[in-house]
């Protein structure tokens, strides 16, 4: 089932059923259960070097069949970099073109990185921390002195940026450091992020870790709901 990232930076899921989404005029609400298939949502990493993968042990699987025990998006890899951003992401379209919208979500996944564990440059559920993004333009990677970096703003570790702001951790509740087991995590985005949908009508969402535990970090995706409402601007309101 398990399958390396080995040659290219990005794999892509064929869009499938387990989504339940509702549009209105001002935006749509989506649940996107990545237990019963992948839903369309795509996987990359960044902040490797290039031909690096398998030394970082970069690797996805879409474990939807009955027989997984722990069925959702798995991603998972190695931070030698100390700065490792392994991400998924998905389209969201036929939203009106050139629009600012604010975008909330909750993201729900599986996490076995204990509470309160040592480990080198930070520990492995605290100092794992979780963004969420949105975009206009499509978040991928890009080549840079020989490294793979995100073509988008999602700031560093524990500090957002433009395009990405942080949610929270991937630390469970066990203080287990040597026996951990997956725990379902919930996490929501704190405020609203305002996004531009391009000339399509489309912008892009995605969630990712941005480590800065030098360590395998192995997430496995069950859910994202988001929440994609047309922004008022209240100068324009107060005209």
């Amino acid at each position: 089932m398990l399958r390396k990232s080995v040659l290219l930076l990005l794999i892509a899921f064929h869009p499938a059923s387990g989504v339940i989404g509702e549009s209105h005029p001002n935006g749509l609400d989506a649940i996107f259960d990545l237990r019963d298939s992948c839903c369309g949502w795509e996987v990359g990493f960044a902040d490797y070097r290039e031909g690096e993968q398998s030394f970082y042990e970069l690797a996805w699987a879409c474990a939807d069949e009955s027989s997984d025990l722990n069925p959702g998006l798995f991603i998972s890899g190695s931070n030698h970099s100390d700065d490792l951003f392994m991400f998924i992401k998905r389209p969201i379209c036929d939203l009106k073109p050139c629009t600012t919208y604010q975008v909330e979500a909750d993201i729900e996944f599986l996490s076995k990185a204990p509470t309160g564990c040592a480990g080198i440059g930070g520990d492995p559920g605290g100092s794992v921390y979780v963004k969420f993004g949105a975009s206009p333009e499509e978040p991928s990677t890009v080549l840079e002195d020989g490294m793979a970096r995100m073509n988008v703003d999602i700031g560093n570790q524990v500090n957002g940026g433009a395009n990405a702001m942080v949610i929270g951790n991937i630390a469970t509740s066990s203080t287990n450091c040597h026996n951990a087991e997956y725990e379902a995590k919930k996490l929501t985005t704190p405020a609203p992020l305002l996004v531009e949908s391009d000339t399509t009508g489309t912008l892009w969402i995605f969630v990712g870790t941005d480590s800065a535990f030098e360590g395998v970090t192995s997430l496995i995706y069950t859910e994202v709901c988001v929440r994609i409402e047309k922004h008022k601007d209240k100068d324009k309101d107060k005209e």
